[in-house]
């Protein structure tokens, strides 16, 4: 009788302990599955193959190439390349046809050493029709939908980095190991875009929002921030992103100023000409965007804006964007 107690108390016990040994691989699968997504996100990120496109005969007329040119580059700004329609990334395949078209009508993408060359006077040796592709944010999205197309057409951009993420590890932005690569490649020039500051921040007591470098901050507790406070907060993110690129031994002379915006839409009159002069000091060029999106090409001495490419933009678009401020008068892509 005593026996058996002991048994079934035995069981019992054993079935009590049950639960407990679930808890240590409870704790362990996280681990497991976080390991995972970065052993993925590592060594099964590499580019796709690039997609083929093909224009109809109508199409590939409309697309031949556009008169020579001097004294001017159009600049093109992308942000994600993917399947995401979401309003601002380009699918790979729109990203393809534009390429192509791109190819067709003769523009050949210069470096971010040739377009400063350019800005300071110098056209000596740019191709006939220069073009100037970017990419802002450090997405690994970019760079994997980009990369082999860019290669396909022997043409090259600039990637424009957030640095805050990098050294945070996070996966949705490239790392610096990947940039690295990416510069040795030939094919991409690494630029600084951010450190911590590419976000909105809170800039009245309604919750509106603008962006980090642009805007005084406001906060419920002490109201807005001093102005000092501003200039002293906006300095040490550019400071520290320049310091994040020297460590990397990247060159950092441009800047694309996050959502386009230095100062000219902010609410505090200061803002512009203190982040213009600061920017200034740092870099030797500073893209903007401008109200409507529809900016001429770039010149040696005039604006520095983009044209931004959305999910809706399609190469007839681009096309199109770039014959209407072609500077050759009545250019119609046709060269004979």
């Amino acid at each position: 009788m005593i026996a058996r107690l002991r048994h079934r108390g035995g069981r019992a016990g054993a079935l009590l302990l049950l639960p407990l040994s679930v808890i240590p691989m409870l704790l362990v699968t996280p681990g497991l599955v976080s390991s995972h997504a970065r052993f993925e996100r590592k060594f099964h990120s590499p580019p796709f193959a690039a997609l083929e496109v093909r224009f109809s005969e109508t199409a590939r007329a409309r697309y031949a190439p556009v008169p020579p040119f001097k004294g001017a580059v159009p600049v093109l700004v992308y942000h994600g390349i993917n399947e995401q329609n979401d309003g601002y990334s380009v699918s790979r395949e729109e990203f393809a046809r534009q390429l192509e078209m791109l190819d067709m009508a003769g523009y050949r993408t210069i470096t971010i050493a040739q377009y400063l060359r350019f800005r300071a006077g110098d056209i000596a040796g740019l191709p006939p029709r220069p073009i100037l592709i970017t990419f802002d944010d450090g997405r690994l999205d970019s760079f994997r939908g980009a990369d082999r197309l860019l290669a396909r057409h022997s043409m090259g951009a600039v990637m424009y980095v957030i640095t805050g993420p990098v050294a945070d590890g996070n996966g949705f932005h490239l790392s610096w190991e990947e940039l690295h690569g990416m510069h040795d490649s030939g094919r991409w020039d690494i630029q600084p875009h951010a450190r911590d500051g590419h976000r909105k921040i809170v800039v009245d007591g309604a919750n509106r929002s603008g962006p980090f470098y642009a805007s005084r901050r406001f906060t419920r507790s002490e109201g807005y921030e001093s102005f000092a406070d501003y200039t002293r907060r906006v300095g040490s993110d550019i400071y520290a992103l320049k310091e994040d690129f020297r460590r990397q031994g990247f060159p950092s002379e441009t800047f694309a100023a996050p959502f386009g915006d230095v100062g000219q839409n902010s609410r505090e009159d200061r803002a512009e000409p203190f982040l213009r002069s600061l920017l200034a000091t740092q870099f030797r060029v500073v893209f903007v965007q401008g109200a409507g999106n529809d900016p001429g090409y770039t010149t040696a001495t005039g604006s520095t804006e983009r044209f931004e490419l959305h999910t809706a933009t399609t190469a007839d678009q681009l096309h199109r964007w770039l014959l209407r401020h072609h500077p050759v008068a009545g250019a119609t892509g046709v060269e004979r």
